[in-house]
């Protein structure tokens, strides 16, 4: 989540009869294993798998991190951002006719999009980018089966609690910037169906998941309409999110623990994965990688607390990484996930 859901008495339950049609049953539930211990991190998020170099990209968006994890090795490279931007929120990689190497990825900063080196550490702030005002910046994004980069902006008041008042816009390969909606509160997750005919958005403010049909020849969204209710104080938040094999949604529920795999053709939950009690509450995004796309991982946070404020609650993993390796998924009933898209240039 790109910004503190203000909301008190946010806890965990095991029973989520209200986001499965009102219908009581049992949510197979597994815990996550650590995959990178990171206290310094405090908003761990856009975590995504790089085919190119077979790595795991994700961020620290108020400290404009960017990282690049090896998970077989536990390698974790750092890029410090902050030379060019107070925050960096989105990483995607680009397609391997644009930079085969692995070198190069596109980025949102506050200000908007961007392409990152991380061989040669130069930043390419990208043509186009629409105007940001005060207390607004980029957030979550993602690329399009066709390649286009879609992010969107949020904005606070003056009393730096979220308004309504953000876009979600889409970069086109030609490097035009189209402001796709107006009226966003929190944007977030976004992902598309196997057949290029949906897209899945997350706005956190309206606590739901809604879907859109998809026209892959112009990039236009319409038919905007509603899939996963539900979402709150008591299970969480919709931030982050990404989609498997079998066209099931896994949504990163901030405030509430864990993540969640949702058939969006019905709005119901169909298991869970948590991360421990000692990793807080603020699960942020989750993404498909390693071998077949076969593993699982999550990013959390600790926005509002400082690391130590965080170990004295017994939240010291609170702002690492974790991982769901593919026999464990299997055993709730879970499948690989779909690739990832790549950005494209032109």
């Amino acid at each position: 989540l790109a910004v503190l859901v203000r909301r008190r008495g946010c806890h965990y339950s095991p029973s989520f009869s209200s986001l499965a049609g009102g219908m009581d049953f049992e949510v197979q539930t597994i815990e996550a294993e650590i995959c990178l211990k990171r206290p310094a991190t405090e908003l761990g998020e856009g975590s995504i798998w790089d085919v190119r170099t077979a790595r795991l990209l994700w961020l620290d968006i108020p400290h404009a991190k960017l990282f690049r994890l090896d998970p077989t090795t536990g390698e974790n490279e750092e890029h410090d951002l902050s030379a060019y931007s107070t925050h960096v929120s989105s990483v995607v990689p680009l397609d391997a006719n644009d930079d085969p190497s692995g070198d190069r990825v596109g980025v949102t900063l506050r200000e908007g999009f961007a392409l990152y080196n991380f061989r040669t550490k130069d930043l390419e702030v990208l043509g186009g980018n629409p105007q940001v005002v005060e207390r607004e910046r980029f957030n979550d994004g993602k690329v399009d089966p066709q390649g286009r980069y879609w992010a969107g902006t949020f904005t606070k008041n003056e009393a730096l609690e979220p308004v309504p008042n953000g876009s979600l816009y889409r970069r086109n390969p030609s490097g035009s910037v189209d402001m796709v909606l107006s009226g966003v509160g929190i944007s977030n997750g976004i992902t598309w169906t196997k057949d290029g005919r949906t897209m899945y958005y997350n706005d956190t403010f309206t606590a739901q998941v809604d879907a859109f049909d998809f026209d892959a020849g112009t990039g236009d969204i319409s038919n905007r309409r509603t899939c996963i209710k539900g979402f709150g104080e008591t299970n969480g938040w919709p931030d982050g999110c990404c989609i498997d094999a079998d066209g099931m949604l896994w949504v990163a529920r901030f405030n509430g623990g864990c993540a969640g795999r949702y058939d969006p053709a019905s709005g119901k939950l169909l298991a869970e994965v948590r991360v421990p009690e000692a990793a807080g509450k603020q699960v942020t995004s989750v993404a498909f990688g390693g071998d077949g796309f076969g593993d699982l991982f999550l990013t959390t946070a600790r926005e509002g607390k400082t690391a130590a404020e965080a170990a004295a609650e017994g939240q010291d993993l609170a702002g690492s990484l974790f991982c769901v390796p593919r026999a464990r998924l299997a055993g709730i009933g879970a499948v690989p996930g779909q690739p990832p898209n790549a950005l494209r240039l032109n």
